[in-house]
């Protein structure tokens, strides 16, 4: 995958940029939900190469997609 095409499958949700020592790596545009972050979900992903930074970026979109079960956090446990 070149990076434009990373850029144009991604780049609506995610500002997508080389790392200054090598790499890629990608910003979500929007903030996450705490509610979103301990379902997985990441505002940074990173990767060696465009392709290896669209296979993780996939993986966010499976977990976006995944229906959410709520998951008892440490603040459930202490109440």
């Amino acid at each position: 995958m070149t990076p434009e095409e990373l850029r144009r499958r991604y780049g609506q949700m995610w500002i997508i940029s080389p790392a200054v020592v090598g790499g890629w790596y990608a910003v979500r545009r929007t903030s996450l939900s705490v509610y979103a972050q301990e379902h997985g979900l990441s505002e940074i992903r990173c990767g060696t190469s465009p392709t290896e930074l669209a296979r993780r970026l996939e993986e966010e979109t499976r977990l976006e997609q995944r229906p959410w079960q709520r998951i008892a956090t440490s603040r459930d446990r202490a109440s």
